[in-house]
């Protein structure tokens, strides 16, 4: 066993490293092999080795986690709840970091490389080692802490004991990842060069917050939904926290969130805008190349290849689906209840924090929902609801944020109107709501009003993106069942299946909110200094006022700052905030009710054109759909089942 490290495979990802190109074409031979001694001996085979460890970071890719959860859906599925959070049991990955500071260590005693790139070597590798078993903990629980290569453990035909690793507690897990990256910010450098984006001491400090945050939480909020007692795994503390470990750990993420705002490497991109197109502007650039000012870890995608993708192409609403068939384009859209949380400026002068639930009533009953808006809305209803003078006048002094990074009704993107409409009330009083069309839009009858036409979905013909669906057919033209949709990271000029626009894994405001939290929740640190972190991420925001250091707020800031981020389903699985109908006693978290759209109809009754908005559950909400009702997530969906327990000689979870 000892000769199986002799070839290592090299992945064709670079994530992240400088030159990565060039110190590949300077490797000679068949560079999908690499002998282990060119590795120790040359530091760009090295190198060529710690880009694919980065690679395989858990968690380290463009995703849609967080359309499983309140504030997202797929487009045209079923408005439901998934336990999405991704787990890693992958200790071949682990070896080899193991197997690389080994080729570290042998290459400082060769003379290939000195000591202090020695040490900064070691560094990622303890970072690495540390991130992914900061994946294996927070979805498993208690795991086996293997600290090195076992290759020496191995003999043919032998009972082969020293393979075998017993799982540590919880506690023991958590405690033991910390310690890693305290282990990597000892060695790591302040900087790895200019535009790197490999991990520095800083990137380290950033991780162990949010880890030490994660535990805290988990900790705090254990007993919220507390697994059965009667499982092996909870009595011998291996899927079991307890709140007296929180205060421990809100101080280590205090601590580290410190270390990385004290250092003033980095800052929130944009800073304090002058007015509210500048906010958007800057929240636009953020999300279209990488910014380092604000970038603490992540990837840039900008590889040089036209055909590298950050995954998120097929985003786009229907209108922009250049060459998409089928399922290809409205894979992702966020929900009513999203829109809801961006809140209002009171004026585009004094941008003060005003309420941003959408206004749709007169009676101002904004909890009221239709659940099926083709047969509950009748002409009847028309006056009850508030009219505006243009179909994205609901919006326009929304949150930047929430303009920046969410196609809404009547907005524009590259260079197009977006049109979500849903229905139309006609010259004459009468109603329609998804007023039935086949595939080529046909039924989708325009209406003319003072020399304009107007058409139930908003654009003629298939030009629209929402709504205009076969209700049997979930598929159809690419439709979205909802009028809002994610552009985050969308190419904002141009239609482009390989969008290249950066993802970040950590960035500058993840730390202050983190730092927010901490202090919030344990009434550690300093309070002024968390309340200046948690307002200045609504500065640059646009937001003039200050709110004050409350759980609520800061939980607000999390659902609006990190929309599309995957950072939400991650909150709600740390503060054990996931939808429960046996226990609803967590509403701060906002996950209960249903997953609601807002169907925008332009009323043709009056002397002009105006529009109204209904409160709705989907389309897809509906038995033809496969719609239960149900919206649930059980305790023990908290903890992943162990991969080969019985293989691996360890106790199950969940049993």
């Amino acid at each position: 066993m000892k000769k199986i490290f002799n070839y290592i495979l090299i992945a064709g990802v670079c994530f992240g490293l400088a030159s990565c190109d060039k110190f590949f074409d300077d490797m000679e031979g068949d560079l999908s092999k690499v002998a282990a001694e060119d590795l120790q001996s040359s530091e760009n085979g090295m190198l060529a080795l710690l880009a694919n460890l980065y690679s395989n970071l858990p968690g380290m890719s463009m995703s849609d986690n967080d359309k499983y959860q309140m504030f997202g859906n797929a487009a045209r599925d079923v408005p439901d709840y998934k336990n999405t959070t991704p787990g890693f049991w992958d200790y071949k990955t682990i070896r080899a970091v193991h197997k690389f500071m080994e080729v570290v260590e042998s290459a400082e005693k060769s003379g290939a490389i000195d000591e202090d790139k020695k040490n900064a070597y070691m560094g990622e590798a303890f970072f690495l080692r540390a991130c992914y078993y900061f994946a294996n903990v927070r979805t498993h629980g208690g795991i086996p802490i293997v600290d090195k290569a076992l290759d020496d453990e191995y003999t043919p035909g032998g009972d082969n004991q020293g393979l075998y690793y017993p799982r540590k507690t919880e506690k023991d897990s958590w405690d033991w990842v910390l310690g890693q990256f305290d282990e990597a910010i000892k060695l790591l450098p302040e900087s790895q060069g200019d535009k790197s984006l490999r991990a520095n001491k800083y990137t380290a400090y950033a991780m162990k917050a949010r880890a030490a945050l994660w535990a805290a939480s988990e900790s705090k909020y254990w007993n919220r939904v507390p697994i059965s007692s009667s499982y092996e795994a909870v009595q011998k503390k291996l899927t079991y926290m307890e709140a007296s470990y929180a205060d421990g750990y809100y101080k280590q993420a205090i601590d580290a969130a410190d270390a990385v705002i004290k250092s003033g490497v980095y800052s929130l991109y944009g800073g304090i805008p002058n007015d509210i197109n500048a906010a958007i502007g800057n929240l636009n650039d953020l999300f279209q190349s990488y910014q380092f000012s604000e970038g603490i870890f992540g990837r840039s995608y900008k590889t040089g290849d036209s055909e590298t993708t950050n995954g998120t192409d097929k985003w786009v609403p229907n209108q922009f689906a250049v060459g998409y068939t089928g399922t290809g384009a409205a894979n992702y859209a966020a929900t009513l209840n999203l829109a809801d949380e961006y809140d209002y400026y009171d004026d585009e002068n004094t941008r003060n924090r005003k309420s941003g639930k959408i206004a749709t009533l007169h009676s101002g009953d904004e909890d009221d929902y239709l659940t099926d808006p083709q047969t509950q809305f009748t002409a009847d209803k028309v006056s009850d609801y508030v009219h505006y003078n243009s179909v994205q006048e609901p919006f326009l002094l929304k949150d930047a944020r929430f303009q920046a990074w969410v196609m809404y009704p009547g907005c524009t993107f590259r260079g197009i109107t977006v049109y979500m409409e849903g229905g139309m009330v006609k010259p004459d009083g009468s109603v329609s709501v998804y007023p039935n069309s086949d595939a080529s839009g046909s039924g989708n009858i325009g209406v003319e009003k003072n020399d304009v036409t107007y058409y139930p979905y908003g654009g003629a013909g298939i030009n629209n993106s929402a709504f205009m669906g076969l209700l049997t057919d979930k598929n159809s033209n690419n439709r979205n069942s909802y009028c809002f949709s994610p552009r985050k990271f969308l190419d904002q000029n141009s239609a482009n299946q390989y969008v290249q626009s950066p993802y970040y894994d950590i960035r500058y405001a993840e730390v202050l909110l983190t730092y927010a939290e901490a202090v919030c929740e344990s009434g550690q640190g300093d309070k002024a200094q968390a309340k200046k972190c948690l307002n200045d991420i609504r500065h640059r925001a646009g937001f003039k006022d200050d709110v004050e250091l409350t759980l609520e707020n800061i939980l607000h800031e999390w659902k609006v700052e990190f929309a599309f981020e995957n950072k939400w389903s991650n909150v709600l699985y740390r503060r054990r905030g996931f939808y429960n109908p046996t226990k609803v006693s967590n509403p701060e978290e906002g996950t209960l009710g249903k997953k609601l759209t807002l169907i925008p109809m332009v009323d043709l009754s009056g002397a002009k054109a105006q529009w109204i908005f209904l409160r709705a559950l989907p389309m897809t909400a509906t038995s033809a759909w496969g719609y239960s009702g149900i919206l649930s997530f059980s305790p023990e969906d908290y903890y992943a089942q162990i991969p080969h327990y019985v293989e691996n000689k360890i106790e199950p979870n969940n049993k």
